[in-house]
């Protein structure tokens, strides 16, 4: 999907440390909602449109082995390089 995500150190860390796979990152910016963080920057998330159009491109086995790990979202800044990963733990109202 994307050749290659340019990420801070503290993103590459925070993804080890999260558990975040390389191919639920790709779909997160492949086709996730992106909304602004108000401060220059996008948070990128899944939404039930992101999910869908994501088993479409994965196939639904290798969608339903990562089921359960669509909860992230990523920061990404102004030069287009991520500054952080995580887990949602609360619904973001947009």
């Amino acid at each position: 999907l994307m050749e290659h995500i340019v990420m801070t150190k503290h993103a590459s860390v925070r993804k080890q440390q999260r558990g975040i796979s390389e191919s639920v990152l790709d779909c997160l910016l492949e086709f996730g909602k992106a909304s602004h963080d108000n401060r220059g920057g996008e948070i990128f998330y899944f939404d039930k449109r992101a999910k869908q159009r994501c088993q479409a491109v994965m196939g639904k086995e290798m969608y339903r082995r990562l089921d359960g790990h669509f909860d992230v979202y990523a920061v990404r800044s102004l030069d287009g390089a991520l500054v952080t990963v995580g887990h949602r733990h609360k619904r973001r109202h947009t």
